[in-house]
């Protein structure tokens, strides 16, 4: 049996802490040196879903809140022409970040994926247009679901065996609903 000694544990964790510290320091160097890349890259990726969500607006104007954020669509002649509204639910993968449009009228004008880990080939379904194109039109009662749900709730075409990320869009674009509905006047 070999025998126990100060340098045979003192140089190893050394050697350890010295390489735990030095890759460290690196992803500490590497995130600084990322970190407005990313930023700037998840802006543009809301700004193209604002775009997406209400096509007719050439400019946004953003309100915030305390807890919501909403962004107001005008046209090139400083018309109001709807809302975008970024909302959020929990997934099977984590969160579900969306933007939902608005027309004046009080429909929904788009659902645009901003953020989604979901499962590849199930629930990274719900970016396809077939999914997110159930939820436009007129706003129902009482909102959206991929369950069975009570009167005045539509049901949407769940995605297959991703009901999780189907429901958690639609607990999201009800959120969407809640804000927009909290706007005075219903958005008005």
């Amino acid at each position: 049996m070999k025998k126990i000694t100060f340098k045979g544990i003192f140089v190893p964790t050394i050697s350890l802490f010295v390489i735990c510290l030095v890759v460290a320091l690196l992803l500490g160097f590497t995130n600084e040196l990322t970190k407005d890349a990313i930023a700037e890259n998840q802006q543009k990726k809301a700004d193209e879903a604002k775009q997406a969500v209400c096509s007719q607006a050439i400019t946004f104007e953003g309100e915030k809140g305390l807890e919501i954020e909403v962004y107001r669509g005008f046209d090139k002649d400083g018309n109001l022409v709807g809302y975008a509204i970024p909302a959020k639910s929990k997934g099977y993968g984590g969160d579900v970040e969306i933007m939902v449009g608005f027309d004046t009228e009080g429909s929904i004008t788009g659902v645009s994926i901003v953020s989604i880990n979901e499962t590849p080939g199930l629930g990274m379904n719900a970016q396809k247009d077939s999914f997110r194109s159930q939820f436009e039109g007129e706003i129902p009662d009482g909102g959206f679901s991929a369950k069975k749900g009570g009167e005045g709730i539509k049901q949407i075409d769940a995605l297959t065996s991703a009901t999780i990320t189907s429901e958690a869009v639609s607990q999201a674009v009800n959120n969407a609903i809640n804000v927009y509905n909290s706007l005075e006047g219903g958005g008005n």
